[in-house]
């Protein structure tokens, strides 16, 4: 296996995987940090050892990154820290139950493979779409064709090329490819920037919800990001990583994942830190930049830990990263991801069932629509199914 020539070795392959799904993480993280002011010292200290202590566990990499639901709605209607953390405890505890009682196995069985498989083409299309965004230079909320720069495609079309050319190369990993030429090109862009960087994090304050604050959180974070959760960070993601790592990923279940969720979402919120799950769509982005083992968690974690370090200067120190070249990784996971519903194209009901859930996401943004949508689909056919059966009647047998 890649990387095991020695016990503590890296190889190229481990690290350029580490960085497979900076894509998400990276812009959601700047994101909240920026427009909504939280703490970037409790926000990556607390992603950097969810990494570590994911990998450490589970034996392969897997990701963490940002609730989005939850994200987009704080971002949107400019929630305080308080609030978003207050949404991550609840996520936390609601998860932790859900964990400790077993209940996950249970849940799961509302998200069959149709369903799940309509999940992660979903979350494909919403993945290359906002790679799209970024690629062409567009913030969010802009339609396709304002604001388009010129400069921010070409960057984003040799990113591209980059990407293909290297993409199976293990002497030059695509993505460690793809990141040195975003920091040379940052460096070009942003030099007069790096003077006012400066290392020191900034002090970590401690949760202290209110009544009417979590009522807050509940209503309007916890209960739009609940089923995306469950249905893309714990179903979709142990079915994802088993098809990717086989055995490997023997402790990848839907009840260990609902564990660790809760667990690092609770021990966030305690300190103000940023809402984080797992995701199929990361644990695709790893394997496919070419990480095989947890060590590609421990190197993206000690990244996030030293970012913790830089405080208030992480965003400065990420900004050097231009958004065309995460929009890249982004489009390239998402097609990625969107090719597991191959196994079912053969089966016409799987397959619409499937196409209507990812259709339905990308038009609302929301995978928690596609779901529902999946799932009456899904229950029509069921019904119609018996009643064919019904007027249809038994086999007769041969005498």
């Amino acid at each position: 296996m890649e990387g095991n020539t020695g016990r503590w070795s890296l190889s190229r392959l481990d690290v350029a995987g580490a960085f497979g799904d900076v894509g998400v993480l990276f812009p959601l993280a700047i994101a909240l940090i920026n427009l909504n002011r939280m703490n970037p010292t409790a926000v990556f200290l607390a992603a950097g050892l969810a990494y570590i202590f994911a990998g450490a566990y589970f034996r392969i990499p897997i990701p963490v990154q940002p609730l989005k639901a939850i994200a987009a709605i704080a971002l949107a209607l400019q929630l305080p820290p308080s609030t978003i953390a207050s949404a991550g405890l609840l996520m936390g505890l609601t998860l932790l139950l859900i964990g400790i009682t077993n209940l996950a196995p249970l849940l799961a069985r509302l998200f069959t493979l149709p369903i799940v498989r309509g999940i992660q083409l979903g979350l494909g299309f919403l993945l290359a779409r906002e790679g799209l965004r970024l690629v062409l230079g567009i913030r969010a909320g802009q339609g396709f064709w304002r604001g388009i720069s010129v400069w921010v495609v070409l960057m984003g079309l040799g990113a591209a090329a980059l990407l293909l050319l290297f993409r199976k190369s293990q002497r030059y990993p695509a993505a460690l490819v793809l990141l040195g030429a975003g920091v040379i090109l940052g460096l070009a862009t942003h030099w007069r920037a790096l003077p006012s960087l400066a290392l020191g994090p900034l002090p970590v304050t401690f949760l202290h919800p209110d009544g009417t604050e979590l009522r807050l959180a509940f209503f309007t974070l916890l209960v739009p990001q609940f089923a995306l959760t469950f249905g893309n960070a714990i179903v979709a993601t142990e079915n994802t990583a088993q098809i990717l790592y086989g055995p490997q990923a023997r402790r990848v279940t839907t009840r260990a994942l609902s564990l660790s969720i809760g667990l690092m979402n609770l021990a966030g919120g305690l300190f103000l830190a940023a809402p984080m799950c797992h995701g199929s769509g990361g644990v695709t982005a790893h394997y496919k930049f070419g990480a095989r083992t947890s060590k590609s968690s421990y190197v993206i974690g000690a990244v996030c830990l030293l970012l913790a370090l830089f405080g208030r200067s992480a965003v400065g120190l990420l900004g050097l990263i231009p958004m065309a070249i995460l929009g890249v990784f982004l489009i390239y996971v998402g097609i990625q991801h969107a090719l597991f519903l191959r196994d079912i194209v053969k089966k016409t009901s799987s397959l619409v069932i499937a196409a209507v859930v990812g259709l339905v996401a990308l038009l609302t943004t929301n995978l928690t629509w596609g779901f529902l949508a999946g799932f009456f689909l899904q229950g029509l056919f069921l019904a119609f199914g018996k009643m064919r059966a019904r007027r249809t009647g038994p086999p007769v047998r041969p005498l």
